[in-house]
């Protein structure tokens, strides 16, 4: 995944968190959104956002490494 796509998927995680924070979230943007980023839909708000920042948390951990791995290869 290059850097630009990586960047894009950040985006759309971030705003499907923008949605899943609101007080009354658009259930259908919901959905739209996780399907998008191929995410099981959960009813369950907790669950949904726990899944939803797992995920994102783990591309974010996944970009880094990927960096830091860059990194040592030009060094070397």
């Amino acid at each position: 995944m290059g850097q630009s796509v990586n960047q894009s998927l950040i985006a759309d995680f971030e705003v499907l968190v923008d949605e899943l924070v609101k007080p009354q979230p658009n259930e259908n943007r919901v959905k739209e959104l996780m399907e998008k980023l191929n995410l099981d839909y959960d009813s369950d708000p907790v669950q949904r956002i726990g899944s939803v920042l797992e995920k994102m948390n783990a591309i974010v951990f996944e970009s880094k490494q990927r960096k830091a791995n860059n990194d040592l290869q030009e060094h070397t």
